[in-house]
């Protein structure tokens, strides 16, 4: 008899994902899917993205239970009919062998799409090769110090679930104890494991700040004008802030220092010809950034319409992978929060990222006598080996000019 049995692995969204986190499943252990349907939910670095069925059958088993990390290419469920022996299958995930994780998610399947093709990555974790304990629970056992071997699985063939070990851990350590309970912390401190997002995040900007030379160069910037001009509009071309004159502004300075909107990719540099500019957005989960497309082609109303609906979208975590991929320079600014100034760490491969501080009114020297003026600083962290502290000083120029005469934005 043909069988066919399908795994279901941790999928590839783009070259720089190396690991994602089950955050739930939609279709139970023994429930029947058809190709196409939606059957669970991974978090990347960045979003979260849904994972469906590569074909139709009964999800047979879950290996990955929802909070398990795993490496990109794992395997983490099993499709197959529901005449398939339990041994079948248990023997398919021991004989389950490891495939090039660089393909993207529809490649790896069609090559891995029956028992006689299986792909992508092993799945067990366990030394002993014990598929009935899941990843998860494993490692939840070590760091409790629990012996997995004293536990009763509750899923399915006995399978140990990360509930069943934190259960067991809770039920044992009660008695054991008590009579120190009275020496122990009121309130001991609360434990957080990093999310996919947050490790990505500080594994991405370690490398940058230990792998990309910055430096930085600041420029004070008088923003009356700017203002007066962001204050007066809101008719038929649509009510702007300074944020949305600043992107505008800093296109348009791109667009004249194209080195600036440049990525370095091994020892080739790409230039772009439009400013694809990231908008730093801070979302409970982390740093996301977004971008605005071709913001040197578009007005500042455009501008701050496209930023609004992708800063709802970022705090809402239904972005798009396209919508925070391959932006050519990035902005972050915190003068919302009232910062005089601050430095901002580089997102590869891009080679520049500017920072925004607060506009507030500073005694300034004016026609050799002292006024005062409304005035903000801006920072720009710049990538040594592309861009020379020259080339960054007349970026900056340009851009302080921009916002000072701002009725060309």
């Amino acid at each position: 008899m043909n069988r066919r049995i399908f795994p279901i692995t941790m999928p590839k969204w783009g070259i720089e994902m190396q690991q994602g986190t089950v955050t739930g499943w939609h279709v139970a252990v023994g429930a029947s899917t058809q190709k196409g349907d939606h059957l669970l939910d991974v978090e990347t670095e960045k979003i979260v993205n849904s994972v469906e069925a590569p074909v139709g059958g009964t999800l047979r088993m879950i290996l990955a239970d929802s909070g398990a990390t795993e490496n990109v290419g794992a395997l983490i469920g099993v499709i197959a009919d529901a005449s398939v022996p339990e041994a079948e299958l248990q023997d398919f995930v021991r004989r389950f062998t490891p495939a090039d994780a660089s393909f993207e998610p529809a490649a790896r399947q069609s090559s891995a799409s029956s028992h006689e093709a299986p792909a992508a990555y092993s799945a067990a974790e366990a030394a002993d090769g014990d598929t009935r304990v899941s990843p998860i629970a494993r490692r939840i056992a070590e760091r409790l110090g629990v012996d997995i071997t004293r536990i009763k699985g509750t899923g399915r063939g006995g399978r140990i679930s990360k509930d069943d070990v934190e259960a067991y851990a809770a039920a044992h350590s009660g008695a054991a104890h008590s009579d120190a309970a009275a020496t122990l912390p009121a309130a001991p401190p609360v434990r957080h494991k990093l999310s996919s997002m947050r490790a990505a995040i500080g594994k991405r900007l370690l490398e940058s700040s230990q792998g990309i030379p910055h430096y930085r160069v600041a420029v004070d910037v008088e923003c009356g004008a700017v203002l007066a001009r962001a204050q007066s509009s809101g008719t038929s071309d649509g009510k702007v802030s300074f944020n949305d004159l600043v992107v505008r502004a800093t296109a348009l300075a791109l667009r004249q220092h194209p080195a600036l909107n440049s990525h370095l990719v091994g020892d080739e540099i790409l230039t772009f010809s439009t400013a694809d500019i990231c908008i730093a957005v801070a979302t409970e989960n982390g740093l996301l950034a977004p971008i605005v497309r071709s913001a040197d082609s578009k007005t500042p109303a455009q501008i701050g319409s496209e930023i609004k609906a992708l800063a709802e979208r970022a705090r809402a975590g239904s972005l798009t992978r396209e919508e925070i991929s391959d932006g050519t320079f990035t902005i972050s600014n915190l003068g919302m929060f009232g910062i005089d100034r601050f430095d901002a760490i580089i997102n590869p491969p891009q080679v520049g990222i500017l920072a925004v501080a607060a506009v507030a009114a500073r005694v300034v020297v004016k026609h050799g006598a002292p006024a005062v003026e409304k005035m903000a600083t801006l920072t720009l962290s710049a990538d040594h080996r592309v861009i020379d502290g020259a080339v960054a000083a007349r970026f900056l120029d340009s851009l302080r000019s921009l916002l000072q005469s701002p009725e060309s934005l």
